[in-house]
């Protein structure tokens, strides 16, 4: 059976045109994303590869995080189409990271921060940020990067990585690859407990923050459940 192209079409039903004619905004999510696939293949047009992108994907934000691997096992997805997919996700990242400098004592834009950074891995991640005596940054490191279900930083690597950079403030903060934010039992109490311990070596928590794949975020400071 031969495919329908889309030159086939009318003319106003085509993306691009229908774009030049009524605006980007009046473009579905497919039609949008054959713009950026370009052109179908033998077997599909570049509609039906369109619609296979968005099958494959439970949304539009997981479809602009999809990793190189999982664009090429898309049906009709080549080679350059997912190397163009990751690099438009790596534009949007670069934004979210590019705005004005970092207010370390606001937890909403470290939060922001880095849910363009961590929110969308598969795996937890923590980041430290140490924060000099005049309050400005020092330097960020990402301490590990684990599993859904086990991670490990000693509360020693973080002290003993604070006072190498001659720190008197930090935050940490992780994801949560869930999505849902709210604090586990565990993090509560290597919160607290890495917390008292800081604070015994002149260190200061100012924070702890979780973020996930949306919006939404947790800081203990906001919560107020730091241990006095």
């Amino acid at each position: 059976m031969e495919v329908s192209k889309i030159k086939d079409l009318p003319i106003l039903e085509r993306p691009r045109e229908k774009a030049q004619h009524f605006g980007i905004s009046k473009l579905s999510n497919a039609e949008l994303l054959s713009l950026i696939i370009g052109s179908g293949s033998k077997d599909m047009n570049v509609l039906m590869i369109a619609n296979n992108l968005l099958a494959y994907s439970s949304s539009i934000d997981d479809l602009l995080n999809m990793s190189y691997v999982d664009l090429m096992k898309v049906s009709g997805i080549k080679e350059a189409t997912a190397f163009r997919f990751v690099a438009i996700n790596e534009l949007i990242k670069r934004r979210g990271l590019s705005s004005k400098p970092l207010d370390y004592t606001d937890s909403e834009s470290i939060a922001k921060r880095y849910r363009f950074i961590i929110g969308n891995n598969k795996s937890e991640s923590m980041y430290l940020i140490a924060i000099n005596e005049k309050g400005l940054f020092i330097y960020e490191k990402e301490l590990y990067i684990g599993t859904h279900f086990n991670f490990v930083s000693s509360e020693e690597e973080i002290i003993d990585e604070l006072r190498r950079q001659r720190a008197r403030f930090f935050v940490l903060v992780h994801n949560h690859p869930s999505g849902d934010v709210r604090p586990s039992d565990d993090d509560v109490l290597s919160t607290n407990h890495l917390m008292i311990h800081a604070k015994m070596v002149n260190l200061i928590m100012l924070d702890h923050i979780i973020v996930g794949k949306n919006e939404e975020y947790y800081s203990f400071k906001e919560n107020e459940i730091f241990l006095k």
